[in-house]
């Protein structure tokens, strides 16, 4: 019995879990960013799985004889005596909903997730970059182009890694460049963002202004610079200008490059450590490309 219960309980938990985690992923544009959908919809599968594969490997209950109450069961709250012109009679209680009822909420109960997972795979569709059209994707691919090679200084091609064959899926390559080519691939992801902003006015957040370092790092690869610890340094502060050519509100595009700088300098990632600024990317050091102005990157 104190298994049952516990696996009733722990079901029950699961699924009130994975419910408010679909509501609160529908609504929050940073769950959104960071965990797929269907990761509480298969936890949600697997406990459900589990619970019908438990029952039907459990011995069946020996079903008991149940007796209706009688009137010797008024004074427990199973109906009640009554007295009226007739006598006393005694009023049974009132029936359990017909099956018939619970197959219909249960039903009910299906659709409504159906129709939950149904808007959030296609919210998440919609604010990806293959959701724009194709002259959107080109119309925006021409504008990262122009930008980077105002970075660089030469005329390089920036294209969005549709298929993830140089970027990978999942991966933490968010961009990569061939300098003698002069052409870099973006994540999509971050080509998403890249047009959000510039096209529809929208991000403003830590994600934006990194999608925006990361498209001036591979311009500035391009322009020549191979090391990535001087690639970083340069990037950020060739982000501010590029933030603001964007459309991104010059107050906003300081705090938020301020916060990435500071964010790279305590960072201590060992996978990363290529990456890592040098000594001189400060306030007039040696990688100070506007020495006479206080403010650094941007």
């Amino acid at each position: 019995m104190r298994h049952e219960l516990d696996r009733g309980t722990l079901q029950s938990s699961i699924r009130a879990a994975a419910l408010v985690f679909v509501v609160a992923w529908l609504f929050s544009v940073d769950l959104r960013a960071w965990i797929p959908v269907w990761l509480p919809i298969v936890i949600l599968l697997a406990a459900e799985v589990e619970f019908v594969l438990r029952g039907r490997t459990e011995r069946p209950r020996h079903e008991s004889r149940r007796v209706a109450p009688g009137p010797e069961d008024a004074d427990l709250g199973f109906g009640q005596l009554v007295e009226d012109d007739d006598g006393i009679r005694f009023v049974p209680p009132p029936a359990r909903p017909e099956r018939a009822r619970r197959r219909l909420a249960w039903a009910v109960g299906g659709v409504l997730a159906a129709i939950v997972v149904a808007l959030a795979v296609r919210s998440d569709r919609a604010a990806t970059w293959q959701a724009l059209s194709s002259d959107d994707r080109a119309k925006a691919e021409t504008r990262f182009t122009a930008e980077a090679a105002r970075i660089a200084g030469a005329s390089v091609r920036v294209r969005c890694d549709d298929g993830y064959s140089f970027t990978g899926a999942g991966s933490d390559t968010l961009g990569i460049a061939f300098p003698r080519s002069g052409l870099t691939y973006l994540d999509p992801t971050v080509c998403r963002r890249l047009y959000d902003l510039a096209f529809r006015g929208r991000g403003s957040d830590e994600r934006t202004i990194d999608s925006i370092i990361v498209l001036a790092h591979e311009a500035v690869h391009l322009g020549g610079e191979r090391r990535e610890g001087v690639t970083e340094c340069l990037a950020l502060q060739a982000a501010g200008p590029l933030a603001v050519r964007l459309g991104l509100d010059e107050g906003r595009a300081r705090r938020l490059l301020d916060a990435a700088f500071s964010s790279r300098l305590a960072e201590r990632n060992v996978i990363r450590a290529a990456y890592a600024l040098p000594s001189s990317c400060r306030d007039g050091g040696a990688l100070d490309r506007r020495p006479g102005d206080l403010r650094f990157p941007f």
